[in-house]
């Protein structure tokens, strides 16, 4: 017969053993997905972007401030207009009438001859006159290229153009005149208040005072020489009729 305390540890043994097999035995928690998380993080996320918040309050600016800040905006708007008009000007300059609105109404043109033109109301006089003189003389085969930069120093845009004018006289040798053009621009409203005219040459010869654009055009047309090799003759009036 066995002693009483081995039945115990034998008891003890048994109920250690079931414990452990009920331990391995119990099913596992579900699986959860690692994504599961982010949805449920990304739907409360959109659930608080939904929600609208209050606009800030706009602190205005001080008066002087909000008028340099005006007087800013109007400038970059107006040099902008300026640089979008003459680019499409210049394409048709020679038989177009151009906008005029991009110039300040005391604007002053500087001709190579020294002739300078004051004020918007001479200056369209002139672009007539330039026209109808192109429009009488050359074909519709005459044309221009031209190239542009603004100089953001200098508040001035600078188009250099290269004309190519085809005469209607039957074997007449066509005319190259080049030059630059610079426009200057008001540093407050944008607009332009002087254009001058530099460097202009035709069929490569340096154009020197008193002869301008329009006189030495219609000269070399008719192909009048001076002594000084410059050309001369009626249409030196065409350049005094601008004064």
């Amino acid at each position: 017969m066995m002693p009483r305390h081995s039945y115990l540890q034998i008891i003890f043994l048994l109920l250690a053993s079931q414990s452990t097999v009920d331990a391995f035995a119990s099913p596992q928690a579900p699986f959860k997905p690692v994504f599961a998380s982010s949805v449920q993080e990304k739907d409360q996320l959109t659930a608080e972007s939904d929600v609208t918040t209050p606009e800030r309050e706009t602190i205005p600016l001080p008066p002087v401030i909000q008028g340099i800040a005006d007087e800013r905006k109007e400038y970059q708007m107006n040099v902008g207009k300026a640089m979008d008009v003459l680019r499409s000007d210049m394409r048709d300059i020679l038989t177009e009438k151009p906008d005029f609105s991009i110039y300040d109404k005391n604007i002053e043109v500087i001709d190579p001859s020294g002739v300078r033109l004051n004020g918007l109301k001479q200056y369209k006089s002139a672009f007539a006159f330039f026209q109808t003189f192109i429009r009488f003389w050359f074909s519709e085969k005459s044309g221009l290229q031209f190239r542009m930069v603004y100089d953001f120093a200098r508040c001035s845009i600078r188009i250099s153009w290269n004309v190519v004018l085809v005469p209607k006289v039957p074997l007449g040798r066509p005319l190259h005149v080049d030059g630059i053009s610079y426009y200057q621009l008001d540093r407050k409203s944008g607009k332009v208040v002087e254009h001058k005219i530099e460097n202009l040459l035709i069929n490569n010869s340096p154009v020197a005072p008193p002869y301008g654009l329009f006189s030495l055009v219609q000269q070399d047309m008719l192909r009048i020489r001076s002594p000084q090799g410059v050309p001369a003759g009626i249409g030196a009036a065409s350049g005094g009729c601008f004064q």
